[in-house]
């Protein structure tokens, strides 16, 4: 008969694990641009079961009317995700995303982006600076909003100018388009 293990084992056990088949997972966590940018597409099962959760009482919805507050209603959705940074490759569906309440950064962001186009925005876009720190930015009424998925903060007016310039922007992207701007 064999004992149970405590957690703490089973921890240090699975650490072992994937310490030692770290090379295998990041080879097979590996993503296309093409790959990641799908992930933002509105039409997923569990982001439109998300857009419902986040906008059933602003049924029937309207972009005009509601697109700002279901925004916010994401922001504070995606707030309550904890952010965790892998030490391999390793990339969470939205749906375990939603379960675990756990993601890393990009994913994040990806789900945010994701969010914002289910509720009719074509202009969001995933932005991702030299340094590798990634925002999804907005417009609202000729007006841009950048969320910060690590810190959960939303960025307007001069904040949104600053960013860029001490940090400049490596590629941005979204399920529709795609610009690389470290190519020279």
């Amino acid at each position: 008969m064999s004992e149970a293990i405590d957690a703490e084992t089973k921890l240090k056990l699975y650490m072992l694990m994937v310490s030692r088949y770290k090379d295998l997972i990041n080879e097979n966590e590996t993503r296309s641009v093409s790959e990641i940018r799908q992930r933002i597409s509105p039409y997923s099962d569990t982001i439109k079961s998300l857009n419902m959760r986040l906008t059933e009482d602003l049924q029937p919805f309207s972009y005009e009317q509601h697109f700002i507050t279901a925004a916010q209603r994401a922001i504070n959705y995606i707030r309550e995700i904890k952010t965790c940074q892998f030490t391999i490759t390793f990339w969470l569906g939205f749906d375990e995303m939603d379960k675990l309440k756990l993601g890393g950064i990009m994913d994040k962001a990806l789900l945010f982006a994701a969010l914002l186009r289910s509720f009719g925005s074509d202009q969001v876009l995933v932005k991702v600076a030299k340094s590798g720190k990634t925002y999804v930015s907005f417009l609202w009424e000729g007006k841009e909003y950048m969320f910060v998925p690590e810190s959960g903060s939303l960025l307007t007016g001069d904040d949104v100018v600053s960013v860029f310039s001490k940090d400049p922007l490596d590629y941005m992207f979204n399920d529709l388009t795609y610009e690389n701007y470290g190519e020279e």
